[in-house]
């Protein structure tokens, strides 16, 4: 089992990790976006997360960096959730390959999340549609590099 499985990350190690800042993490916990895992008290209030906390974050990065909105990002993040849990299990290992997509399907304004089609995928763009590719792998890397980078190590 690697050793950061059962590690947890403060407030603050967190917005540097993810690149959220600290008010965006605490709106998220308050609107139960990401609720962190763990949340004690005793002097003060202490609040941390985990690494399947800190890979829902990234993803939230991920697309408001985009420029998506944050339903859409809210959205995505719920979708995922609830068609693939264990997508977020083991966050730096996830080596499952699957690729989703938010789409905007014809006809329709709103952003779709779905599991990546690609004929829908070029239609979309041959349409002049939007289209924007998630695929857990690759943010489950970036997580990782960016915990090397932040001198944590995975």
């Amino acid at each position: 089992m690697d050793r950061m499985e059962g590690r947890f990350f403060t407030s603050t190690e967190a917005a540097e990790i993810t690149r959220c800042s600290r008010r965006q993490l605490q709106y998220w916990r308050e609107q139960e976006i990401v609720v962190p895992t763990v949340n004690t008290t005793g002097k003060g209030r202490n609040v941390y997360y985990s690494l399947t906390d800190l890979l829902a974050l990234t993803l939230m990065e991920y697309l408001l960096s985009l420029g998506l909105s944050f339903e859409v990002c809210q959205l995505a993040l719920n979708f995922l959730r609830a068609v693939e849990p264990k997508l977020f299990e083991h966050p730096l290992h996830n080596k499952s390959g699957r690729r989703f997509m938010l789409w905007q399907s014809a006809g329709e304004e709103a952003l779709r999340c779905t599991e990546f089609d690609e004929q829908k995928a070029i239609a979309a763009i041959q349409d002049g549609r939007a289209i924007v590719p998630i695929q857990i792998e690759a943010l489950g890397k970036r997580l990782e590099k960016r915990l090397q980078l932040v001198g944590t190590p995975s």
